[in-house]
């Protein structure tokens, strides 16, 4: 096990979620996957639909204040919600 964690300490990869499923599943799918290859792995994601941290404990997780909430999300204001999502989260995610 010390082996693998000191492997891993020189290869960490940063991956940032886009909050819709269809962008969760495969990035989580290719983290374990470079897990696999010895990669430490961060995800960075707006807490907007955020993943479930419990099904993945190998993973470092960091939540980027987004300003949404899945209350006033709608498939018919799609673009709003991007737009606002890339603006609000812009000076966190520099942090």
């Amino acid at each position: 096990m010390e082996k693998q964690e000191a492997k891993r300490l020189g290869h960490w990869l940063v991956l940032v979620l886009y909050p819709f499923q269809g962008h969760i599943n495969p990035m989580l799918q290719l983290a374990t996957i470079l897990y696999s290859k010895g990669f430490s792995i961060t995800i960075a994601h707006p807490q907007f639909n955020s993943p479930n941290h419990e099904n993945h404990p190998e993973f470092h997780f960091v939540s980027i204040p987004d300003g949404l909430s899945k209350t006033n999300f709608s498939p018919s204001n799609l673009m709003a919600m991007i737009s606002a999502l890339n603006s609000n989260c812009e000076a966190p995610f520099q942090q």
